[in-house]
């Protein structure tokens, strides 16, 4: 995606805003994301990750899987934030100096793309040939590029300039979640996130898992989760009928027809993901006195949740859905505080 601009996120708090470039896509990338094995990758498996990707003493705080940040993360996010700056303090105290990115498990990039002007760039690592890392709002150093072999540890690239974070995932291509009910939606590597940290050798991976936490609080689920569909539930990721059933759904052509019924990654209380079509992009916090998104089945009939305002992009008003079969709903969002009692001709229909 060609990005003109990047918010901040800030890393400690579950209500801010979150990145809206992360290089999901668009042009300008390099390299193989998938069938084409590069020279030098042999053997298949999960990873070992043996480095961290920024030096720990700069390392504040991390992140689980599965943001929720409409438009460019309607669906829960596949990577993980890395913090190097508090961002609780006054941007006039934030020290956003580039920090050394380094390569955490040795390998070869197989995919760069560049996402902004600016020199923004997403980069990928093969280790097998069938597990990959990437990092994204980075700088590559000079000679870092598609076919380089890169070892672990070895400095790779520095952070942009800005704060407060970077993009740090993984793909297992043996890892399957099972709430990804229509795995071709998400894209050939994509259908197969895992958490980074899980490959972290120790004592890395417990000095990882220590700096998992937000200013609310720490994660129930220090790995996070972004599968939450259930078949014939409505919990879980939809898309609009017009939308192929292709990679491209989970891209930024599918953004604005996109909605998932997820979780928070703090505490796991259900959201409302909303790209648009339907709706500006928001998330709603669904009530605790609704029902549960994992508990609608196509016999629940109507359901009316009322928006609970979790941050500044959202506002008052109400989700009508009903789940018309096991991979089908109807649904429509209504303004204001006055609870909708029947569907308009502007309800739309979304699938799995």
């Amino acid at each position: 995606m060609i990005a003109t601009k990047v918010l901040e996120f800030t890393v400690f708090a579950v209500t801010a805003i979150a990145l809206q470039a992360c290089g999901d896509g668009g042009d300008g990338g390099s390299g193989s994301t998938g069938n084409s094995v590069p020279d030098g990758v042999v053997g298949t498996g999960p990873g070992v990750l043996s480095a961290s990707p920024l030096d720990l003493s700069t390392l504040i705080a991390a992140t689980p899987l599965g943001m929720l940040a409409p438009p460019g993360h309607v669906l829960p996010t596949d990577h993980v934030y890395l913090s190097f700056v508090d961002s609780t303090l006054p941007p006039s105290s934030q020290d956003c100096t580039p920090r050394n990115v380094y390569a955490a498990g040795s390998g070869v990039v197989s995919f760069v793309l560049q996402t902004e002007a600016a020199g923004d760039t997403k980069v990928m690592v093969q280790m097998t040939k069938t597990f990959y890392y990437y990092y994204d709002h980075v700088l590559l150093l000079p000679g870092v590029k598609v076919g380089s072999k890169v070892s672990a540890g070895e400095r790779i690239a520095t952070t942009t300039g800005r704060c407060p974070s970077m993009d740090f995932g993984v793909y297992d291509l043996d890892v399957n979640p099972p709430g990804f009910l229509n795995p071709t939606r998400y894209g050939e590597l994509g259908a197969h996130p895992a958490s980074p940290y899980k490959y972290f050798t120790e004592p890395l991976r417990a000095s990882y898992y220590a700096k998992v936490r937000f200013r609310e609080g720490i994660p129930s689920d220090k790995d996070g989760r972004l599968d939450w569909g259930i078949k014939g539930r409505l919990s879980g990721d939809w898309f609009h009928t017009s939308l192929p059933a292709n990679a491209n759904s989970a891209g930024p052509d599918g953004w604005p027809k996109t909605v998932s019924f997820s979780y928070d990654w703090l505490d796991q209380s259900p959201r409302i993901s909303i790209g648009g079509t339907i709706a500006s992009p928001l998330v709603l916090s669904i009530s605790k006195t609704d029902l549960d998104p994992t508990l609608v089945t196509p016999a629940s009939g109507v359901q009316a949740y009322r928006d609970t305002p979790i941050g500044p992009q959202n506002r008052a008003g109400w989700v009508l859905v009903q789940m018309l079969a096991d991979d089908r709903i109807k649904i429509e969002y209504f303004a204001g505080e006055i609870r909708p009692a029947v569907f308009t001709a502007a309800a739309q229909e979304f699938i799995r």
